[in-house]
């Protein structure tokens, strides 16, 4: 079983936080609560994308922003958008390998507030969340017929689009007056479509030449479904 390290930088800001919050403590006074009357907005950076990188470089997760609006004391409006844009180029010798990946999300929501210690509270709500999904991958490999040159083309499309209603529950942890981490699980249930076409085609080893389609098949899938998150990741938030 392969054991992963801690990477230093995570290390590094854990240790930054836990500095921070011992001197907010310190400086702040003693009546300060989290609900922050003079604060109307609250905007956060879901970490993810991030530590995904140092921990693990063979994943993508979309950058994750959220907008949340004081409504009242203890009521929030949010707005969530999502996405991201990756394109990868393989090539080994006469075999070339594309992959472009693009995801796309909005979300909007509200959000009711249960304030359980001066630096901790809870809260739940419900979000309405549209998402789209589109990746192309096309593989070109040589013929193995040595009488024959030409190159084998397969170009592959998958689209998805869905539309979800998710309950949420999370935690917020403030480490100053302005400055907030937070996580939360949702409950999505889910319907859309997924639209999926491949297409088989030759072309020549001639400079200028054109590809030539032998086949094409495709098909379309209605989805749906429910989804649980229990760990949707870790929102660094600052008020304003």
């Amino acid at each position: 079983m392969k054991s992963r390290m801690i990477h230093p930088k995570i290390l590094l800001l854990l240790f930054f936080i836990m500095e921070y919050t011992a001197a907010s403590a310190q400086n702040e006074p003693s009546t300060w609560s989290l609900l922050d009357s003079t604060s109307r907005f609250e905007i956060g950076l879901n970490t993810n994308f991030a530590f995904d990188q140092l921990m693990y470089q063979n994943q993508r997760t979309p950058l994750e922003l959220m907008l949340r609006q004081k409504i009242h004391d203890q009521n929030r409006l949010r707005l969530r958008v999502f996405g991201m844009v990756s394109r990868a180029k393989k090539i080994e010798g006469d075999f070339t390998n594309i992959d472009r990946i693009g995801n796309f999300g909005l979300a909007i929501g509200y959000e009711w507030i249960k304030p359980l210690t001066k630096r901790w509270e809870g809260y739940y709500g419900m979000e309405l969340e549209g998402r789209k999904m589109d990746r192309r991958s096309i593989f070109e490999q040589p013929d193995t017929d040595p009488e024959e040159e030409y190159f084998e083309s397969q170009d592959q499309y998958d689209r998805e689009i869905r539309l979800s209603v998710s309950p949420l529950a999370g935690l917020r942890f403030s480490l100053s007056p302005r400055l907030l981490l937070s996580t939360e699980f949702r409950l999505s249930g889910y319907m859309g479509e997924q639209q999926f076409t491949e297409r088989i085609s030759i072309r020549a080893k001639e400079e200028g030449s054109q590809n030539q389609i032998q086949s094409t098949e495709g098909y379309t899938l209605k989805l749906n479904g429910l989804r649980f998150q229990p760990y949707t990741g870790i929102f660094l938030n600052y008020r304003f």
